[in-house]
């Protein structure tokens, strides 16, 4: 994965994470972060989210699904998957 590409993940779940914290939705849920940090990213502006997606080297968006959980989850009608997905990760 290039660089660039890194980046632009990394502001979109940046954004991403902003924008459910200021619409008080389940960030929690939504992203796998801790009330705490959803808050702290709640509270950066435009040009600090850019700043830290542009100087951190590693992707912020992690997989949360277990090996296990992927497998089921792959097997399933598609009717079913999100509501499986939501039940495994809260």
């Amino acid at each position: 994965m290039e660089k660039r590409d890194v980046q632009k993940i990394n502001r979109q779940f940046l954004l991403l994470t902003r924008q459910l914290a200021r619409e008080g939705r389940a960030a929690e849920v939504m992203t796998g972060l801790p009330r705490a940090v959803i808050d702290k990213i709640g509270s950066l502006d435009l040009d600090e989210i850019d700043e830290l997606a542009e100087t951190v080297p590693v992707s912020l968006y992690t997989f949360r699904l277990t090996d296990a959980a992927l497998n089921r989850l792959l097997q399933m009608p598609r009717e079913v998957k999100g509501t499986y997905a939501e039940a495994t990760l809260v």
